[in-house]
């Protein structure tokens, strides 16, 4: 009776084998959500430019830049030029022989006058100056003109005795050193674009060059 009343029973034995296995897969079953994980990309992955992309549009800048350059230029010479103040060398190294406000090129001198007048008027207002209308002696002095646009009268007519044409200095015309193309009935001529003449009316109303040879020691 006392042996059953005084009975304690004895505490379990842990296994501590089995203690260490829990814990262990405890440990591993606690890992991190690599999968849950949002990993942001850099910008430079984000948005990567092509190389191909970039010359072009380096191309593109540089061909905008050479066209706006060029349109100035243009339009600064052509300013210019209706201003009768293009400043193009002469070769032969005249243009200090040539009165002011003339342009001198190959040893001549040119002035450009913007109002218009008929062939006779211009070819008077070109005599008051000591100088004749324009007269094209060879291919290489229409290099000079060779932006010239708008139609000028030249010293160039045709005469009433045989229908030949003619410069003031009585010389004949050679198509080496210009082109005459007939555009109607007209005893004059205009100088105009393409490095050719045009025949026309001598009572129509053009602008003018006149020209003059340059004089040495004139300054």
């Amino acid at each position: 009776m006392n042996k059953c009343h005084n009975y304690k029973p004895k505490p379990k034995k842990r296994n501590a084998s089995q203690g260490w296995q829990k814990q262990r897969s405890a440990l591993l079953t606690f890992q991190p959500r690599q999968h849950g994980i949002i990993r942001r990309s850099s910008p430079t992955e984000e948005f990567k430019i092509s190389p191909l992309f970039v010359s072009r549009v380096i191309a593109a800048a540089m061909a905008i830049r050479f066209i706006i350059i060029t349109l100035i230029w243009f339009a600064v010479f052509i300013t210019l030029l209706c201003n009768n103040e293009v400043p193009i060398s002469s070769r032969e190294g005249y243009c200090d022989q040539c009165p002011n406000d003339w342009i001198c090129y190959r040893n001549n001198c040119y002035q450009f006058f913007n109002e218009n007048k008929n062939w006779k008027q211009s070819q008077a207002s070109c005599l008051s100056q000591n100088s004749t209308l324009l007269k094209i002696y060879s291919k290489e002095d229409q290099d000079f003109f060779k932006l010239v646009k708008s139609y000028h009268w030249i010293g160039l007519f045709q005469t009433q005795a045989n229908g030949s044409w003619q410069w003031e200095d009585g010389s004949t015309l050679s198509p080496n050193h210009l082109t005459l193309v007939e555009m109607q009935n007209g005893s004059c001529a205009v100088y105009g674009s393409s490095f050719k003449a045009y025949t026309e009316d001598c009572s129509a109303l053009n602008t003018y060059i006149c020209m003059k040879k340059a004089v040495l020691g004139l300054h």
